[in-house]
């Protein structure tokens, strides 16, 4: 009924909606804090853990999938995301939970994560990948805009030792299932031509990608970005209730999933029409618009309206940042590469969430933070600059 390409491509957004769970660990956190009495610390320390394992991770998720295929690593994924959550019930302290979600989760998740969308691209012309990851990569966003109600209504209804094992068992059926419907194309049956502009595939691989100037702003861009976006992202639930005075801060976790999704296929659009720069330029702009609605104190509509922003900016982001790794480096290496350069979610972007918790619980207010994200979204704009300048001297 489906041609292989779209199997392969439902089959990555399926995968992605289950892994964007880690999205809304804020509703989580929020059970954690009330049901069980961790600090804010406490519960992002998890958090906090997974990004910096995942993004460690994705070099040898991306080297595994390079070497061994896609399915395999998206069956070990399946297996290991759900058990870690089927843990977190089962060990539920702040030590626990640390381990089994933010070691556990956080490295199995790199594994379906930097699979899936390398092969759905890999099925593709050049000119048609920028959609194709906003596609797959949709799908991430969208996740916790289903997961952070689903999990609310756990929370509520059956406490969060119950939220986290029904979770797991979900992700262990759904995550394993989709594993049989990923694979690459056999030479001659996909579109492995990269576009071939700063970097020709064939190259030397990942040592020559480490030692370009282009590698590391594209570095420090993800870094700073994922920095200001999981510092919030983490908190919104925090946020709405410490500095906005609501309570329904669960419902942002879920707008901002709505808003990331949309963006992610807005953006890979933009990437395919304008290019990956241009994308970013776009996106840095409505992040920057987004900490500005965050300062401003004009009451809920302006979290409703920086939420959504923030969700827009980020989403978008993300779409450029595979797609700018395909264009640099080729494909031939690509789930390395990417990986390499994802290392910066962890070893910077992961500060971003335990900074917000150090200084909303130094201040009782996420002004700081807000303040924070204003200064780094701008710097982004000099890095993106730098960027581009190097890409125009070798084209």
């Amino acid at each position: 009924m489906f041609s292989k390409r779209v199997r392969v491509t439902l089959a990555g957004c399926m995968i992605n909606f289950a892994l964007g769970l880690f999205y809304a660990w804020s509703v989580f956190a929020d059970g954690l804090i009330k049901e069980l009495g961790w600090s804010k610390s406490e519960a992002m320390l998890p958090y906090t853990l997974e990004l910096l394992f995942f993004s460690i991770a994705m070099i040898f998720a991306g080297r595994f999938q390079d070497r061994f295929g896609p399915r395999r690593g998206v069956f070990l994924s399946g297996i290991f995301t759900g058990l870690a959550l089927i843990l977190c019930a089962l060990t539920a302290s702040p030590l626990g939970v640390a381990f089994s979600f933010g070691i556990v989760f956080g490295t199995a998740a790199a594994f379906g994560y930097s699979a899936v969308t390398p092969a759905a691209i890999k099925w593709f012309p050049p000119e048609k990948r920028g959609l194709i990851t906003g596609i797959v990569l949709m799908s991430l966003g969208a996740g916790s805009l289903v997961w952070a109600p689903v999990i609310n209504f756990l929370l509520y209804y059956t406490g969060v030792i119950n939220a986290f094992l029904f979770c797991g068992l979900f992700l262990l059926v759904v995550i394993t299932v989709s594993s049989r419907f990923i694979s690459v194309p056999a030479s001659g049956q996909g579109m492995n031509a990269s576009p071939g502009r700063a970097v020709e595939p064939g190259e030397p691989g990942w040592r020559k990608t480490i030692g370009q100037t282009s590698f590391w702003l594209l570095w420090a861009l993800v870094a700073l970005t994922s920095g200001v976006g999981m510092m919030f992202v983490g908190h919104l639930v925090q946020i709405a209730e410490l500095n906005f005075q609501v309570a329904w801060g669960y419902l942002l976790v879920s707008l901002f999933a709505l808003a990331n999704a949309a963006s992610r296929v807005i953006g890979g659009a933009i990437c395919d029409r304008l290019g990956y720069i241009g994308n970013m330029k776009v996106a840095l702009v409505i992040m920057t618009v987004a900490m500005l609605f965050f300062i401003s104190g004009l009451g809920w509509l302006a979290l409703v309206l920086g939420t959504a922003f923030l969700g827009l900016s980020y989403g978008s982001l993300y779409t450029s940042f595979p797609t700018a790794v395909a264009d640099l480096f080729g494909l031939d290496d690509f789930g390395v590469n990417y990986g390499m350069v994802f290392t910066a979610l962890g070893l910077v972007g992961s500060i971003g969430p335990m900074a917000a918790a150090f200084l909303a619980e130094l201040t009782a207010s996420y002004n700081l933070s807000f303040l924070l994200g204003l200064i780094t979204s701008l710097l982004c704009f000099f890095l993106l600059a730098k960027l581009n300048k190097i890409i125009a001297q070798k084209r």
